[in-house]
């Protein structure tokens, strides 16, 4: 027995010893960083996971009364579109909505509560505009995302096109690219890379990608991709063209908006400096003929 309990002792000890020589040894840093990376990162939750999304699903699946004012379908392109932020389905979106209506029929009744001006007409507001909040929300998030896809579109096209003229391949031209960049572009080229590794035919993949984006050149630049792949054109002058394309349309864009900025800024001065300037000047006016008038008086 004490031979058993000496040789179970001897293994742990030279197992405890092989460990710290191990820590000891440099580098070992990089070679367990993998796994507590993806420890955190399945650990890790965001405050809408842990605080919103469960209570915005039961208000989906228990609350119908205002569902027919949300158009799931609408709602789930638009998702699409916005890049499916943490996840969100339609219905868990209806549910976000409901959450933010009764969050701002809270405030309302504790504004008419405490009995500040308007609490009637807050409490009617407060609710409306907490429903329509998120929808606000997603429309901006797919402005900003859709615009820099936009933006980072020419100079992806750019690389590619020098990339593929090098001899490199299109798809490993993409997958290289999209390695050292990073943003809503790269998150689409990522899911494309996914969608033909797993097998998807590459025109479906390629018209997924135009479905699941608003953003014009993005979409131009997938139908020429396409049409040069049937018609056999160089794939290289088909990005060099495209990019060129793109970056005029921006050109001629920013100039359409510097010249309906004149109008914006007169309309601005019509309708909210001059009568401004305006009030002013009467109630100068009202009070030097108070104050005149009284002196008048007083004499």
């Amino acid at each position: 027995m004490s031979i058993i309990i000496g040789v179970i002792t001897a293994g742990i000890l030279t197992m405890l010893l092989l460990g710290l020589q191990r820590l000891r040894t440099p580098g070992y840093e990089t070679q367990l960083s993998p796994f507590g990376e993806a420890q955190e990162q399945s650990t890790e939750r965001t405050a809408y996971e842990r605080r919103v999304r469960p209570l915005a699903v039961w208000l989906a699946g228990n609350v119908d009364v205002l569902r027919g004012m949300s158009d799931p379908v609408k709602i789930a392109q638009k998702l699409n579109y916005a890049g499916n932020p943490s996840g969100i389905t339609a219905n868990e979106f209806y549910g976000v909505q409901l959450y933010t209506c009764f969050a701002g029929l809270i405030v309302g009744l504790a504004y008419l509560y405490i009995g500040l001006p308007l609490g009637q007409v807050v409490i009617i507001l407060l609710p409306i505009g907490g429903f329509f909040y998120p929808v606000l929300w997603l429309r901006g998030k797919i402005r900003r995302r859709q615009h820099a896809i936009s933006i980072a579109l020419p100079d992806l096209l750019d690389m590619l096109a020098v990339c593929v003229r090098a001899g490199m391949g299109f798809d490993i031209a993409l997958k290289l690219l999209h390695d050292r960049n990073e943003g809503p572009l790269q998150e689409e080229i990522a899911r494309l890379i996914r969608e033909i590794q797993i097998g998807e035919p590459r025109q479906q993949a390629f018209y997924r990608v135009s479905q699941r984006n608003s953003s014009e050149p993005l979409r131009s630049f997938i139908d020429a991709l396409l049409q040069a792949e049937e018609l056999g054109t160089p794939i290289a002058d088909v990005l060099e063209r495209q990019a060129e394309d793109i970056r005029i349309k921006r050109r001629h864009d920013a100039r359409s908006k510097g010249a309906q900025a004149a109008s914006k800024i007169a309309l601005v001065i019509i309708f909210v400096v001059v009568p401004s300037v305006a009030c002013l000047m009467i109630g100068g006016l009202v009070l030097m003929m108070q104050r005149n008038g009284g002196a008048i008086l007083g004499g």
